[in-house]
């Protein structure tokens, strides 16, 4: 199942993601560890930092998965929502003593909270799960305080040709089988494979994040490529929408593919 962006009907491409994501729990983290070779933890530990949490913020976790980035926000003393669309997930992050009784099972694409009462947002690995892409960043717009940060971690493709060659051999033969084996399920981690080399490239989701009226965007390549970080902000309050610059690139149902 290759990425693609379906802001009218995701239903049904939903329900499959959520009952994959239901069917892996018990094999998700160790298999994280290993296919990362346990990278991802210090990815996530870049996250935190550059999130600058204070005990006073109030942090919502998207597709917190079992909690490991929230149980890293939460060291830092600032409070946080973990949510997620699935509620397997969520309950091995409750036993792993990741995820607190603040968690939410939900759509990030209809977020339940009012407006303007997160002074921060953080989604980890989770954007490729989310077709109504432009449905969920009008989501993270509207739940963010004005001047609030905003901040994605996702898989990305290296840009190094000698390199990329090697990551996609592994990326399509190593990693479903080795994830299969781990986690119990070889079709989730073709999946997997498949949203890496499809899901939209950094200057495309820059610019679809700067149609949605965030600012400040930055995006941070790590370890040749293989993830990246974005970092932006709402505007703070008695900024105009209007008189914020969009970037030529803004261009966002042309999705580039590599």
């Amino acid at each position: 199942m290759r990425y693609r962006v379906d802001n009218d009907t995701p239903h049904e491409r939903k329900a499959k993601i959520r009952s994959m994501f239901d069917s892996i729990v018990d094999g998700y983290d160790r298999a994280n560890r290993i296919l990362s070779l346990g990278i991802d933890r210090s990815w996530r530990k870049t996250v935190v930092e550059h999130c600058e949490c204070k005990p006073s913020d109030v942090v919502l976790d998207i597709c917190c998965g079992t909690g490991d980035l929230s149980a890293l926000i939460r060291g830092t003393g600032a409070h946080v929502v973990s949510l997620d669309f699935s509620e397997n997930m969520i309950q091995k992050g409750r036993e792993k003593g990741n995820i607190d009784d603040l968690a939410t099972v939900a759509d990030a694409s209809k977020l339940p909270f009012k407006d303007n009462i997160f002074t921060k947002v953080c989604i980890s690995f989770g954007i490729r799960n989310i077709p109504d892409i432009d449905n969920f960043l009008e989501e993270v717009y509207r739940v963010l305080r004005p001047g609030g940060t905003f901040i994605i971690l996702e898989l990305t493709r290296p840009r190094y040709n000698i390199f990329r060659l090697l990551y996609f051999f592994y990326l399509y033969t190593i990693l479903p089988v080795l994830g299969g084996i781990i986690a119990g399920s070889f079709n989730a981690y073709r999946y997997l494979s498949k949203t890496i080399h499809t899901f939209i490239d950094p200057v495309t989701l820059t610019a679809m994040q700067e149609k949605h009226g965030f600012i400040d965007i930055t995006y941070k390549s790590m370890t040749l490529s293989i993830a990246t970080m974005y970092i932006s902000k709402k505007p703070p309050v008695g900024t105009s929408f209007l008189s914020i610059p969009l970037s030529k690139q803004s261009h966002p149902n042309n999705v580039i593919i590599h």
